[in-house]
């Protein structure tokens, strides 16, 4: 007898605990906010925060069938854009060999986030991702520019995307 008001004891109070577990909850777009820009001697780590309501964030090596097939914009699930502070005004950077003027591609770090769904019931997920812009995190080639800023998208498996963020003005 009382080995059975022990068990139910603990079973009421196992319930109990777990009831007071509150469920957390996310939008199914994932939602992005930074929060640091760390100088290194020869690259910049950007750090940001991250939820996502369904947990669908990142990709397998082998996802890739359209649309995260090699040379699709969703191959990617991360970019970094590179701006540079020029007569007042933020313009994309774009790399010129010559840093004589702003021919050429804009400057763009893309990344492949690993898969980092959780396993169980909740998949909301929540987290801070740390991106190191190598080998420079500012364009050599750029003779006009005296501060920099990024902004960061990040895209979801159901092809969701973030907020766009933008760092504070980096002074290389």
């Amino acid at each position: 007898m009382i080995k059975s008001k022990v068990k139910i004891v603990i079973v009421f109070l196992s319930m109990c605990l777990i009831s007071c577990i509150k469920t957390v909850t996310f939008p199914n777009e994932p939602f992005i906010e930074y929060l640091s820009f760390e100088s290194l001697s020869d690259s910049g780590k950007l750090t940001f925060s991250f939820t996502d309501g369904d947990g669908d964030i990142g990709l397998d090596q082998n996802f890739s069938s359209p649309p995260y097939n090699t040379g699709s914009f969703y191959y990617y699930n991360l970019y970094i854009n590179y701006y540079e502070l020029m007569d007042g005004q933020w313009v994309r950077g774009r790399a010129d060999p010559n840093g004589e003027n702003f021919f050429g591609d804009s400057i763009t770090y893309p990344f492949r986030i690993e898969n980092i769904t959780p396993n169980g019931q909740n998949l909301a997920i929540q987290g801070d991702i740390e991106i190191v812009l190598e080998p420079f995190y500012f364009n050599f080639n750029s003779n006009h520019a005296d501060s920099i800023r990024f902004s960061i998208l990040l895209i979801d498996r159901s092809l969701n995307h973030s907020n766009i963020i933008f760092s504070p003005t980096i002074v290389p």
